[in-house]
């Protein structure tokens, strides 16, 4: 196909080529992947000089390396010799040199070449040759690279997700839990599940008890994207409209119970109990039962450090689920978050790889955390939900395959985020 017959049209139909065929794939390997900022690690897993994570993008590999306390930097991973790969995953570079597993040559942690075995014989080898560098920043404990020289600053391209994000202080949270799985579907069919409130009536019926699908507000600015509750409405105990449930049926301690619970990744241990300790309790007059649980989360995030002024009391119980184009999404609440990061995986455009990464407020007991993969998501249960989800994206993959499926049909509220991530997507395409 030509490439205006894949592009987003005026009727924001989808081309489902875009999910299916090689082609398109290739064309994002081409023109969109090189061009983006994108996160490779959290700080917190480049700790020591020396240490470094391989970040694998399609066909590409990139070197995240601390290669001074307060220095990280980014490289090709490949030898300026003959073009091996110099580490893969994640470790620590013996003597904090990068050494070829091939012929030996040696690099500074900075790409300095140090060393090439039996130099003498090598004619024309240029000085200060160094291992070539990839565009590096950092924001809230994550590292940005970029393979785009002149692409804009990091600050420019995340706008204005910094403002907004500032008060959650991601650079201070750690690791609770770092997964990472293989899903039988292209990336963006993934993103694509975590980007949008329409599926939970479909997908996930069994939460529409203690959540309201309905009145949520999706925004588009810029690159990227948000939604969650409205902001002009007062955050309820509410089931889903759906269900037709009379205010007067309506048991508040089950629905903040049922949320706690079912979110289990989004809550400290303490909060648990908060939930279980206000079973019986009576607001006094002109409060709810709301009310007071965010006055007792409050109360206990700040015996934990976390500077909470900034924040509503709505703010307390309400998550800021953000899109960071291009493969960047999840949930962010004061004390926590879940980040979901999805790439292709190598240049299968019916393969993903997630990375599924909770992050908290660290505490005393902070301890760290395993980095666990699984290359089938079906041998490990992810917890009801995500399950639901997952079990989902073979059967969208496959789905799109058929002949009877040509274009996609998104609602225009309800599924903007995602229509405006083809848009963004297209002028990468077509720029």
């Amino acid at each position: 196909m030509k490439l205006d017959e894949l592009l987003v049209g005026p009727d924001g139909l989808v081309s489902k080529e875009r999910y299916v065929s090689r082609e398109f794939a290739e064309l994002e390997m081409q023109r969109l992947w090189p061009r983006v900022w994108q996160v490779a690690c959290r700080e917190e897993e480049i700790p020591s000089v020396g240490d470094y994570v391989e970040y694998l993008i399609g066909d590409q590999s990139i070197l995240v390396v601390r290669s001074a306390p307060d220095t990280v930097s980014a490289f090709y991973n490949t030898c300026l010799h003959r073009g091996t790969r110099l580490a893969d995953g994640c470790g620590s570079f013996a003597g904090c040199e990068i050494r070829c597993r091939y012929h030996a040559w040696r690099y500074g942690l900075d790409g300095s070449l140090k060393e090439i075995v039996d130099r003498h014989e090598f004619d024309g080898i240029p000085e200060n040759l160094r291992l070539k560098d990839v565009r590096l920043d950092r924001f809230g404990g994550f590292v940005f690279v970029n393979m785009d020289p002149s692409a804009p600053s990091l600050a420019d391209y995340l706008h204005p997700i910094p403002d907004w994000l500032g008060a959650y202080r991601l650079e201070d949270m750690r690791y609770y839990s770092h997964k990472t799985t293989v899903l039988p579907a292209n990336w963006k069919v993934v993103i694509d599940a975590f980007n949008e409130g329409y599926h939970v009536q479909g997908t996930h019926p069994q939460i529409l008890p203690w959540t309201d699908d309905v009145n949520m507000e999706y925004e588009q600015f810029g690159t990227h994207a948000h939604y969650g509750r409205l902001a002009s409405a007062r955050r309820l105990l509410r089931p889903s409209p759906r269900l037709g449930i009379p205010d007067q049926d309506v048991d508040e301690w089950e629905i903040l119970s049922s949320l706690v619970a079912s979110l289990g990744g989004l809550f400290y241990r303490d909060e648990r109990l908060i939930a279980d300790e206000l079973r019986s309790f009576e607001p006094p007059p002109g409060r709810t039962l709301l009310d007071e649980y965010q006055d007792r989360r409050r109360d206990l995030l700040a015996s934990r450090g976390l500077d909470v002024s900034r924040f509503t009391p709505d703010q307390m119980t309400s998550a800021d689920d953000f899109f960071w184009f291009p493969n960047l999404v999840g949930p962010i609440y004061p004390g926590t978050a879940i980040m979901f990061r999805v790439r292709p995986n190598g240049l299968d455009p019916d393969s993903a790889i997630m990375d599924l990464w909770t992050l908290q407020w660290p505490g005393e007991d902070w301890r760290g955390c395993e980095h666990k993969t699984y290359p089938d998501w079906s041998t490990k249960d992810w917890g009801i939900i995500t399950n639901q989800d997952f079990s989902n994206m073979a059967h969208i993959q496959a789905g799109m395959k058929s002949r009877g499926c040509t274009d996609l049909r998104l609602n225009p509220r309800q599924e903007a985020n995602i229509l405006h991530m083809h848009q963004v997507i297209d002028r990468y395409l077509t720029d």
